[in-house]
């Protein structure tokens, strides 16, 4: 294959690339799951029967990203889509809810997470 300046480089580096992008996005997610669990064991889990119906759909969009953390080890594109997709619909009802996105940068692993998985994908139909 064609590499950086006409230096070929040779499929078992190809496949290290694949791997190891596949590899920190299994990282990135686990430790993103791993958070939200804490989250959640810490605090509890809200009484859904308050929520407005705003809230409902990011609390749904936020169970589908997730979801796809998890997804995402056995089925790239399938986790990408949840994490990247949830993370618009999270993003669209909070802004639609508040008139501001008002997020921590720790929600933007999420979908640093679905990005990596997604560039996993295409990563191994190049090759």
């Amino acid at each position: 294959g064609e590499g950086v300046n006409g230096v070929q480089r040779s499929v078992f580096t190809k496949i290290s690339l694949i791997y190891l992008v596949r590899s920190i996005a299994r990282v990135f997610s686990f430790s993103l799951f791993l958070f939200v669990m804490i989250v959640v064991a810490g605090q509890g889990l809200p009484d859904v029967r308050a929520f407005t119906r705003g809230e409902i759909v990011s609390a749904v969009m936020f169970v589908g990203m997730s979801v796809g953390l998890l997804v995402g080890w056995w089925r790239e594109l399938a986790g990408a889509i949840l994490i990247l997709g949830g993370f618009l619909g999270f993003l669209a009802s909070e802004y639609a809810a508040s008139g501001d996105i008002g997020m921590s940068g720790i929600f933007m692993l999420f979908p640093l997470s679905g990005a990596l998985y997604f560039l996993y994908c295409l990563l191994v139909r190049r090759r």
